[in-house]
């Protein structure tokens, strides 16, 4: 088992790597810092992030995200939008310059994760994303990481039929 696990860990930072946004500076990119990336990721998934949304998604403090929040603000890439049902409560939500920015950066990633799912076979592209998401669903179930899958981002329907081929 334990050259097993040394296997994956390798694999899994080589993954992490070579298919992720980012460099070897202190910048992501686009001068953004790897926490404002993770931060505007985090608000991409979600309508109306809070604060300890961010916080749990990137795992800092909700003070450390506050002060990310206040840098993408004042990069004008997240817009701060008081909550209607409850003013208390502060939701982040990007702005259309922090879509587009977004969106830049994932597009180099998600070319080369694309090239190389096409040169596998569907079988193999299934049996990956199955693999992974039992490792992750696993992770999360016995409290590794944080966080749950959202059920339209599982591989399999409730029905058992493939979501992706």
């Amino acid at each position: 088992m334990e050259d097993l696990t040394g296997q994956l860990a390798e694999l899994l930072e080589d993954i992490t790597y070579d298919f992720s946004a980012h460099n070897l500076s202190t910048n992501c990119c686009e001068n953004i810092s790897h926490g404002e990336f993770r931060a505007l990721r985090a608000v991409s998934r979600r309508d109306g992030c809070t604060m300890q949304d961010i916080a749990r998604n990137i795992a800092v403090t909700k003070s450390g995200a506050t002060r990310i929040v206040s840098r993408l603000e004042e990069k004008k890439l997240v817009l701060r939008v008081q909550e209607r049902s409850d003013a208390r409560i502060c939701c982040v939500r990007l702005s259309k310059d922090g879509k587009a920015m977004l969106s830049r950066i994932t597009e180099a990633p998600a070319k080369k994760i694309s090239s190389v799912l096409d040169a596998m076979s569907p079988d193999m592209r299934q049996i990956l994303l199955i693999g992974l998401r039992a490792f992750i669903e696993t992770a999360r179930a016995h409290g590794t990481i944080d966080g749950q899958l959202e059920e339209a981002e599982s591989p399999v329907s409730k029905t058992g039929n493939k979501i992706i081929g």
